[in-house]
Parts: structure tokens; C-alpha cells; sequence
């Protein structure tokens, strides 16, 4: 890398931390100079600490991760998002039913068309309020995936979306939320699946042992599979795979990036 190249990126590193200081009107300023600084055209506005992207006025509250996904637009982000989770060479039709586990803001809504049933699924009380703003076309939980329906604590990382029902390194709060299996979920839908979005922040295998009577309605499914479980921040890819694998599942792909894999059914029943 030159010595240009690095000056550069550190001066980019320097105005994204001076950004995330900031709040409000200033913060708003300065998340529109940072996006042009980049060549794009995003644009925010704010009300009483909750923040807009003028294009779809997507809201969002945490101020690191809105200027991480958003200062590119949101088109920009679809398109980065399908990559992130390897669906970018799937193909899907009207009707498709897309099931997105730990949907956070509901940013993997902006990949797909308006003919497309998409449900999001989101425990954190907080960021299911712009989930729930955010997605006009298609249905919102706020619930927590698990192997069985219940009610357990949950604890609450909003700011850089790790919160998890696994206990982890840091935390602000820990609440209580109910809990449901994705085998009572499909059955409430009553239609096959044609993409399972996974990411649970370390509840992965989890929340796949809930899926056993459904598991062959469901054709894709990809998983975050990162180092993010619990205290000791683990991956979840081995038990994940296993059981999988095991079930008639297929890797299609993989991301080493971000640790994302994409398995395909092989005995999907519709």
C-alpha cells in the first residue's frame, strides 16, 4: 500500500470516529459530508434522536452502524448485503417466501422486490421499532428464535447488532423476550421456503434444532457463522454444518470474509 493510500485511510478512519461523536443535527451534517467524501449521494435527517435516510426515510437509531451501512445508500447496501449472505446468484420469482432471522433494521428487505413474502424476525425491543417502521411489505416478529417456545433473557448490544440470547463479552441490558421455533413459525406460514437468512450473534445451532419437522420445505439457508457465541466468542460454523449435512443439506458457497455459508436442500419438499 502507499504511503497516499494510508494517509487517506487514516484520515477516513479519523472523520468516521469524529462522526459517531457527534448527534443530531451536526452528527446529520456530517454523515452527508462523509457519504459524498465517498463519491455517493446519501442523505439523512433527524427527529428527537431517531434518524432517517431520506431515500425511503429508513430509520435507524444507533449512530456507528447507520453510517457503516448507510453512507453508500441503500441501493448500494442491497447490493452489498446479497453478496455479504451469498444469495446474489439464487434466483427468485413472485411469491418466494423469505424468512430473515435476527432482521435487525430490516436492511435485507431492500434486496428483494415487492412480489416477494418476506417475514423479519427480530427480538430487541428497540430495533424492532425501525424494523417495524422500515418494512411496509411483509410481516415483523418481535420474538426470538429458539430449539423451543418459551421465554428466556436476552441480552441487549444494539449499538453494533450483537445482541444475543448467548450471553456476550459486553452487554447494556438484559431483558426478557419469548421465544419460537422455526418449525412453529413455518407452520403459521403454511408455505414452503424458498431462503432461511440466519443470524442469531452465537444461537445459530440453536435455533436449527428447532427446525425438524419443517426442514425439508426449506430449499436455502444461509448462515452467519462468525466468531460471535457466547463469552468466549466462537464460531458456530462446525455445529452448523453438522447438522445440516446431516439433514440432506448441501454447501453451495462460502464467504471467508464475514464467515457466511450458503447450503441448498437436496430433497426439498414443496
Amino acid at each position: 500500500m502507499t504511503l497516499s493510500k494510508r494517509i487517506l485511510l487514516a484520515f477516513e478512519e479519523f472523520v468516521f470516529r469524529l462522526i459517531t461523536k457527534t448527534k443530531g443535527n451536526l452528527y446529520c451534517r456530517l454523515f452527508n459530508f462523509f457519504s459524498r467524501l465517498h463519491g455517493h449521494n446519501a442523505s439523512i435527517i433527524h427527529d428527537k434522536g431517531i434518524y432517517f435516510v431520506k431515500e425511503k426515510n429508513w430509520r435507524f437509531i444507533h449512530r456507528r452502524q447507520g453510517l457503516m451501512a448507510y453512507h453508500k445508500g441503500l441501493k448500494e447496501r442491497a447490493a452489498i448485503l446479497k453478496k455479504v449472505y451469498l444469495v446474489d446468484t439464487i434466483s427468485f420469482a413472485d411469491g418466494d417466501v423469505i424468512l430473515d432471522c435476527g432482521a435487525n433494521n430490516g436492511d435485507f428487505r431492500l434486496c428483494f422486490g415487492d412480489n416477494i413474502q418476506y417475514y423479519g424476525i427480530e427480538p430487541s425491543p428497540v430495533v424492532f421499532s425501525n424494523l417495524k417502521h422500515n418494512v411496509r411489505n411483509g410481516e415483523v416478529l418481535n420474538k426470538g428464535l429458539w430449539f423451543e417456545n418459551s421465554s428466556l433473557d436476552f441480552y441487549l448490544s444494539d449499538a453494533y447488532g450483537d445482541s444475543s440470547i448467548i450471553e456476550p463479552p459486553t452487554y447494556t441490558e438484559k431483558v426478557s423476550i419469548e421465544t419460537i421455533t422455526l418449525d412453529a413459525l413455518i407452520e403459521e406460514i403454511g408455505k414452503p421456503i424458498k431462503l432461511l437468512k440466519l443470524e442469531a450473534e452465537g444461537a445459530e445451532p440453536e435455533i436449527l434444532k428447532g427446525l425438524k419437522k419443517h426442514l425439508r420445505s426449506v430449499e436455502y439457508v444461509s448462515i452467519d457463522v462468525g466468531f460471535e457465541r457466547g463469552l468466549k466468542q466462537e464460531s458456530t460454523l462446525v455445529p452448523c454444518a453438522n447438522y445440516l449435512l446431516k439433514h440432506g443439506f448441501e454447501l453451495v458457497d462460502f464467504r471467508t470474509e464475514r464467515l457466511v455459508v450458503l447450503y441448498r436442500n437436496k430433497q426439498e419438499k414443496t
